[in-house]
């Protein structure tokens, strides 16, 4: 793969660079670390505020970075597809060392979704749930790994990706 520029988290020549014409802002995304920015997350602006109100974990957060060269904020990346989900975790509780996390989204089987209430509505419940217990976890510089087994999880390939450098499941 061809990449456009040196990612200012990894050093590497990693970033793809994909610009929407509609509205020509640019989104970036290094494949080695798995951060991401686009024009309009200037560092301090109400635009990166927005954008980490948005749902954005305090660990998110905490290990975003400041790129003074562009002068954007990268924040690591979050994908949830129909079937998968790719996240970012603490490799341990103390630490701000991240970790990438790719987990099937599982049915909950008819009679057990009464266990799964959502939470402010009325006899309704979860029909599917995250199955973290049985995720892949990838080193903070596989990320593109990581979302390799993530779309091959989208496609219902439920087996993790031959030669996989997941370090381990669970």
């Amino acid at each position: 793969m061809d990449y456009d520029e040196l990612s200012p988290i990894t050093g590497n020549r990693s970033v793809l660079i994909e610009a929407d014409t509609a509205t020509n802002i640019e989104s970036r995304i290094c494949m080695e670390s798995g951060y991401t920015t686009k024009d309009t997350l200037l560092i301090g602006s109400q635009a990166a505020m927005d954008y980490e109100s948005m749902g954005m974990t305090e660990f998110m957060k905490a290990v975003k970075y400041d790129d003074e060269n562009l002068g954007t904020v990268w924040y690591p990346a979050f994908i949830q597809m129909q079937h998968a989900m790719l996240y970012c975790e603490r490799v341990d509780a103390s630490s701000n060392t991240l970790v990438w996390k790719v987990a099937q989204v599982k049915e909950i089987d008819a009679k057990l979704q009464l266990q799964y209430p959502i939470p402010g509505k009325d006899d309704e419940y979860y029909t599917s749930r995250l199955d973290v217990e049985n995720a892949l976890t990838f080193e903070k510089l596989q990320f593109k790994a990581a979302l390799d087994q993530c779309y091959a999880y989208a496609k219902g390939d439920w087996a993790p990706i031959e030669n996989s450098t997941h370090i381990e499941k669970g």
